[in-house]
């Protein structure tokens, strides 16, 4: 018999013609951190990822907004006019949105500007859905500082399972 209760968790899929880029930021303690971004379109397709290795933040959320401002320089990268970026981190989220002046609020308020060109839309969404950004923050850690592009799947060097459908 089934359990019915297991939800399976996937990601929604965006609107159609639009890009969907995951994010998150792995802490590397008193040292700094990584940020990913990782694209795919509407379809689930693999678009490219990048990571930033940075040293000396090693403040979770802060990493976390740094991840938002490496999703639009992704995009940015991949010549993307239309973009979904999902976070698993509602404060960032939150603060976005309301253009927040806190302690990261100098990137908040980059991340506003950068976006003006583009049609973009900042959403939370569950870490269960965020995994492959998750493996892939993990395993930078293991790279050098500065700002590594993907434009082809790095699974074969990371270990990533494939996305499944969207939503």
């Amino acid at each position: 018999i089934a359990n019915t209760n297991m939800v399976r968790h996937r990601p929604k899929a965006p609107l159609a013609n639009y890009a969907k880029i995951h994010v998150d930021a792995t802490v590397r303690t008193h040292r700094g951190g990584t940020m990913v971004a990782i694209c795919r379109d509407n379809n689930g397709i693999f678009l490219g990822s990048s990571a930033l290795v940075i040293a000396g933040i090693w403040d979770p959320t802060t990493l976390e907004a740094i991840a938002c401002r490496e999703a639009i320089a992704l995009a940015e990268d991949l010549h993307i006019q239309q973009m979904v970026v999902a976070s698993d981190c509602k404060q960032v989220i939150e603060d976005i949105s309301e253009r927040s002046q806190g302690p990261y609020g100098a990137i908040v308020a980059e991340i506003n500007s950068r976006v003006i060109p583009y049609s973009c839309n900042f959403i939370f969404e569950n870490r269960l859905v965020n995994v492959e950004a998750h493996i892939l923050a993990r395993f930078a850690l293991s790279l050098a500082k500065g700002r590594h592009v993907w434009l082809g799947q790095p699974h074969d060097q990371v270990c990533i399972p494939p996305l499944v459908d969207f939503d």
